[in-house]
């Protein structure tokens, strides 16, 4: 089944967008899907907590996405979730190396070029990195 749907957030931004749904057998989804990809405005209407330290923040909403989701998480917690502040690529690295057990491992450099790709960053000037308006795609909150 195809549906269209319009959000409208607390601050009046409008997002929209089309996707396919499928039924699930037994109504239920499998153990693999169940916890995947929730992140943003939480169920329960909960925002993002910004005053979490870096590695608590991508502890406890990073775990399930893939390495340029969580470069753009971590840009997410450095910058307080503000669309076209700035982060140095040397401060994001330093972050991230500091926490390799939730990142995944050592930081690679394919991550914030994958991130752009996917328009959740952009480079206003070399080795700086910014939110786009739409990051939130990037863990899910599309």
């Amino acid at each position: 089944m195809k549906v269209h749907i319009v959000v409208t957030d607390s601050t009046g931004n409008v997002f929209e967008g089309d996707a396919v749904l499928m039924a699930v057998a037994g109504g239920r989804r499998p153990p693999t899907q169940r916890a995947q990809r929730v992140i943003g405005p939480r169920a329960g209407g909960e925002p993002l907590d910004f005053s979490l330290p870096p590695r608590a923040f991508m502890r406890r909403y990073g775990r399930s996405v893939g390495g340029p989701a969580k470069f753009t998480l971590l840009l997410a917690s450095l910058t307080k979730g503000e669309v076209g502040t700035a982060a140095s690529l040397k401060d994001i690295t330093k972050a991230w190396n500091r926490m390799t057990d939730p990142m995944g491992g050592e930081f690679n450099s394919a991550h914030p070029t994958r991130a752009k790709d996917n328009g959740w960053v952009d480079t206003p000037r070399h080795g700086s990195y910014v939110l786009r308006a739409g990051w939130t795609a990037a863990v899910g909150n599309e």
